[in-house]
């Protein structure tokens, strides 16, 4: 509910800052003397309303750009998980003989570029549910948690 409220006072804020946008063009094609209409092609009359759209889309990737500043989670301490916690050994086969599958038990992070291998030559199973993107990340100033896109992620040193 609280987000909802947010949400709606940001699109109010957006909706002025457009509507005063088009009220400085509106004054500008007012100052000019010449009347540019009867001038332009039919097929250039409606690029001045493509030119809202643009500002438009413009202040939203701002806005995103501004909530998704590239902070650096810490980490105070990364233990090692061994392969036997990791994966789960998975048994195929007519006779469930072969055991060279293995499913990841743990949360992974997967790239924009990932795409799953046929499934009969995929080694490590990652499951729907444990591949993220995403991170929830507490700014230390601001005291407020974000949402974020996972940029990379480095191996372990150790």
């Amino acid at each position: 509910k609280l987000y909802n409220q947010k949400r709606f006072k940001e699109k109010i804020q957006m909706k002025k800052t457009i509507k005063m946008h088009e009220e400085k063009l509106a004054r500008k094609k007012k100052a000019g003397t010449v009347d540019d209409s009867s001038q332009k092609p039919i097929y250039l009359m409606d690029k001045e309303e493509q030119n809202t759209s643009k500002v438009l889309s413009n202040t939203v990737k701002q806005k995103r750009a501004e909530k998704a500043g590239k902070w650096t989670v810490p980490l105070p301490k990364v233990r090692q998980i061994s392969e036997a916690e990791m994966f789960r050994v998975i048994k195929t086969g007519k006779r469930q003989k072969k055991a060279w599958k293995r499913m990841v038990t743990k949360m992974t992070f997967v790239g924009d570029g990932f795409t799953r291998k046929p499934p009969k030559y995929e080694r490590f199973i990652r499951p729907m549910a444990l591949r993220t993107k995403k991170a929830n990340v507490t700014h230390p100033e601001l005291k407020t948690t974000f949402c974020l896109p996972i940029i990379g992620v480095k191996k372990n040193p150790s």
